[in-house]
């Protein structure tokens, strides 16, 4: 610290008048630089996000209200007979329904003799989004290694 003492009493005052405003001109750059322009930048990209997310919200809710002022249900008109919907389905998802049976309006049962589990799964999931629920089903392991058999009876969820 001592050498820059005497490094600065060796010029004369104008030379660290010059010194001291570049030094002063050279915090401000960094200040700019390194400071206020990156803030400013990342403020208004953020200021940008939340204005995409907010018309990504709005868009959202419009269509959740459009939604609900739609009927639960299609008419039974436009609907697709339960049996055909089920079998449809599962040929979709590689099942063999190996027995289906209407049990009365909107309700049927159904035997499938070889399945792996994940596809399973989402098929059933597919149904309960058509709106068909399980309601009873028995899953035991099947013949071959890694599939299971499937006895089901299923319900047309009416609203």
């Amino acid at each position: 610290m001592q050498g820059m003492r005497i490094w600065w009493d060796n010029h004369s005052l104008s030379e660290r008048r010059l010194m001291a405003a570049l030094g002063i001109i050279a915090v401000l750059i960094f200040m700019w630089l390194g400071v206020w322009r990156p803030i400013n930048g990342a403020l208004a990209e953020g200021w940008e996000r939340q204005g995409a997310a907010l018309d990504r919200y709005a868009s959202v809710r419009d269509k959740v209200a459009e939604l609900r002022k739609r009927p639960a249900t299609r008419s039974r008109a436009n609907r697709v007979p339960l049996d055909q919907l089920i079998g449809q389905s599962a040929a979709e998802a590689g099942f063999t329904l190996d027995r289906a049976a209407l049990q009365g309006e909107g309700r049927m049962s159904v035997n499938i003799g070889s399945a792996r589990v994940g596809p399973l799964l989402r098929w059933l999931s597919t149904l309960e989004r058509a709106s068909i629920s399980v309601q009873t089903i028995s899953i035991v392991p099947g013949a071959a290694e890694g599939t299971v058999a499937v006895q089901a009876v299923f319900q047309e969820v009416t609203p």
